[in-house]
């Protein structure tokens, strides 16, 4: 057997797909443990899992039929070195948890088969899932150390209701500017050039200037110069002035910038339905954007919804706890400062819940109830889930789960334990 101490990244980071593939087509993944309770180096920034495997085998595909263990201690490791506890989780042939800690053993065909690329039929507006061969990987730390039983319990109530958020909007990265000490300017920089409002556009630098979950123009600190014309096009203007101190700063030979024919022209960017943000503390929510003119910047994620019916709907359930609990599952953990962090491959994997699911009077009820927190201040989970408004938004999208109220409440206990467990860990040395 082979046993290394990694970091967790590759277990749900897409440069870990080939390995994955490589170990669960070749070998036996005996066990990947981790523990929720303490860091294991306080000079990494990066959280680290224990894997164990058996040698390789050149026979193909010979480790499909094998187990592999998943294990999350949720007590520091010198209080489990017992032998009766390794054999309880060797023994283990389906999902349980302890006190001290939770296995999740799985067929590790099962575990290639979950990862395949899936694609929708084009065929048919709403045609079915179809599993090609191509290997994308799997979310082995979100959904096998991390998830908590109740997300589980989601996903077989949800049969034939969830789809990837992927499969209903097209999510791309905020605008990448290559110089932006050039392209962002704040009021008193606007006022010195005296640049043109053609020029200018609102933009969401930083996601701290969101502070409710309808983005408010005025709440954003920046502009950001955004001019597709030439040079020859903007004689006698402040924003000509601007492009050619640009150029005596050196701002057109940056590679991003320099890559462009009219290096200062960032090019039509299409207008975006909301937020995904790539980086959450204590606040887990999605911003909803209502301004055409407003650009983001390349911290975050931006996203539109391809039913145009459903904008509203939509951005009404991406604001719900179960959201919350999915990206806090399916995100990525490997940093050791407690942050979550969400980008391209994960978000597009996110569970969600087809509007279809719900009735038109429940939908007409959802979308009402989310106006009424849209504009407040959002605040942290631990308060937000605690919010009547937000219960009374979140019952609509249990309710089409079939969710009874202990599996609600479990909802909640699980997005508590899931962030102060990210945050506690990050102290914990």
């Amino acid at each position: 057997s082979f046993c290394f101490i990694t970091s967790n990244s590759w277990l749900d980071v897409g440069y870990g797909k080939d390995l994955q593939e490589f170990l669960l087509r070749h070998s036996q993944v005996k066990l990947i443990l981790d523990n929720q309770a303490r860091r294991s180096f306080s000079q990494a920034d990066v959280n680290t899992i224990i894997a164990l495997f058996s040698a390789p085998d050149d026979k193909n595909d010979g480790g499909l039929e094998q187990t592999a263990r998943f294990v999350m201690f949720q007590v520091p490791f010198e209080e489990i070195l017992s032998p009766v506890i390794f054999e309880e989780i060797d023994e283990a042939r389906e999902r349980r948890s302890t006190p001290e800690y939770r296995v999740f053993p799985i067929l590790q065909r099962q575990l290639l088969e979950e990862g395949l690329e899936t694609v929708r039929d084009k065929d048919k507006v709403r045609g079915p899932l179809i599993k090609v061969a191509r290997y994308l990987g799997n979310k082995w730390g979100g959904k096998y150390l991390r998830a908590p039983d109740i997300y589980w319990t989601i996903l077989e109530k949800g049969k034939g209701k969830l789809v990837r958020l992927g499969d209903i909007a097209e999510v791309r990265f905020g605008i990448k500017t290559g110089a932006n000490e050039f392209f962002y300017l704040d009021e008193a920089k606007i006022r010195e050039w005296g640049i043109e409002a053609e020029f200018l556009q609102p933009v969401i630098k930083s996601p701290r200037e969101c502070k409710r979950i309808l983005i408010d123009p005025h709440d954003l600190k920046f502009k950001i110069f955004m001019c597709h014309k030439e040079k020859g096009e903007l004689k006698g203007t402040a924003a000509l002035e601007y492009i050619k101190w640009g150029e005596s700063q050196g701002f057109h030979k940056r590679p991003s910038c320099a890559g462009r024919s009219r290096w200062w022209n960032l090019g039509v960017q299409e207008p975006f339905d909301f937020v995904v943000l790539r980086f959450r503390d204590k606040r887990n929510w999605n911003p909803i954007n209502e301004t055409p003119s407003l650009l983001a910047g390349d911290i975050m994620f931006v996203g539109s919804w391809h039913d145009r019916a459903s904008v509203l709907t939509y951005n009404s359930i991406l604001n719900t706890t179960f959201l919350t609990l999915i990206s806090e599952i399916l995100g990525r953990v490997n940093l050791g400062d407690g942050l979550l962090t969400t980008y391209g491959p994960e978000i597009l994997r996110f569970e969600f819940i087809e509007s279809l699911s719900i009735s038109n009077l429940k939908v007409r009820e959802l979308e009402k109830r989310f106006k009424t927190i849209e504009k407040r201040i959002v605040t942290s989970i631990f308060e937000e889930i605690n919010q009547a408004d937000r219960r009374a938004l979140d019952d609509i999208i249990f309710d089409a789960l079939g969710l009874t109220q202990g599996e609600r409440d479990a909802v909640y206990e699980a997005v508590i334990h899931l962030v102060e467990t990210r945050l506690q860990k990050a102290r914990s040395l």
